[in-house]
């Protein structure tokens, strides 16, 4: 978290006031984990496809697949220490224009994680959403495809291999080679793998998988409205939906004590470890080290204002919602993309423990 927290915009999904809530949630739907066989002369993969946090991606993927864009196409580089990437030239190693569609957003910020076995997009260094066809499979763990590059991205993991990752490992394993069409050095394989085709499993079309993320964003809107709503009302009432009363302090932080701490509270230049969920004023979610499943640890006094105040007034153990106003926040600026100028910021802190 260092200066500022580490940011990742993340779908919003229903929550409780207070925390989130996990019981009594609908089964996901189906259509949003589509399954898809990718045949080739290596033998067939079977992907499991998550729509629900990589649905742009996701759709991307199988309208190329509907297409027959993928039929005839190569992994044409193959790093048996690093991953196979696919989808975007011939056994000819001559690139496919034809029928290429146009660049996606990168998805990468949707908590998924290039481990070994996962489908991730390929895309052009320092253009972030420059992903079209090509994709690649991590044959080992990659985690720093995980952490921004020098152009401020990742890479978008958008599914998994629920089967044939033995196949998998016979293209990881396959010799390799310079070619010169191919200016990457030792990675096109001596004897080329052809995708022959790319089918969606299970009775599963497009059509169905499109209306399940469309019903999947109408959700997510409606439950980013109703907390719109839950933080002015909190603002306006001086009281949240359970009764807790806003304190304020002189600075203008504003918070709601969640759960009381028993702990000791930390000094300004002890580090701290937190979970914590941050949100705009409008609902959106931008940030979530509950969502990543790991705590963040950072010195108190090497974060916004805000923060520094507010985590320092918890005792170890406490839970508050912080209403953190722009001067205690990234000011007037903000810090775009994510940030807007004069943004409030809204956050749920858990102080977990100190290190002096």
């Amino acid at each position: 978290m260092r200066a500022m927290l580490l940011l990742a915009v993340l779908t919003v999904v229903p929550t409780g006031w207070a925390e989130e809530k996990t019981e009594n949630k609908p089964a996901v739907d189906p259509a949003l984990h589509p399954r898809v066989k990718m045949e080739t002369t290596l033998g067939d993969i079977i992907l499991e496809l998550d729509a629900e946090k990589a649905p742009v991606t996701v759709q991307n993927f199988l309208q190329y697949a509907q297409d027959k864009y993928y039929e005839g196409t190569i992994f044409h580089r193959v790093m048996a220490g690093f991953m196979i990437q696919g989808g975007g030239y011939t056994a000819e190693m001559d690139k496919k224009d034809a029928g290429l569609r146009p660049p996606i957003k990168n998805e990468w910020r949707n908590g998924l994680k290039n481990a070994r076995g996962t489908i991730s997009m390929a895309r052009m260094g320092g253009n972030p959403d420059s992903a079209t066809s090509q994709f690649f499979i991590n044959v080992v763990d990659n985690a720093q495809l995980d952490r921004p590059q020098q152009d401020g991205a990742a890479y978008a993991v958008f599914g998994k291999v629920v089967e044939g990752m033995d196949v998998v490992d016979k293209i990881k394993d396959t010799e390799v080679a310079e070619h010169p069409k191919l200016a990457m050095g030792k990675v096109a394989p001596v004897t080329p793998v052809i995708i022959k085709a790319v089918t969606l499993l299970d009775g599963m079309t497009l059509d169905q998988v499109t209306a399940a993320g469309k019903k999947l964003e109408e959700a997510a809107a409606m439950a980013k409205a109703e907390l719109a709503k839950a933080f002015q009302s909190v603002l306006s009432d001086g009281h949240d939906i359970e009764g807790k009363k806003l304190e304020s302090t002189a600075s203008g932080l504003m918070y709601l004590v969640l759960k009381e701490g028993t702990g000791s509270s930390p000094q300004p230049t002890d580090k701290v470890e937190v979970h914590y969920t941050g949100w705009l004023m409008d609902g959106t979610k931008f940030d979530s080290s509950v969502d990543r499943g790991k705590a963040t640890k950072f010195g108190l006094n090497q974060v916004i204002p805000g923060w520094t105040e507010g985590v320092g007034m918890m005792k170890v153990g406490e839970k508050r919602k912080l209403f953190i106003p722009y001067q205690l926040a990234y000011g007037e600026a903000g810090r775009p993309p994510t940030i807007p100028p004069k943004a409030m910021l809204v956050f749920d802190v858990e102080l977990l423990g100190i290190n002096n």
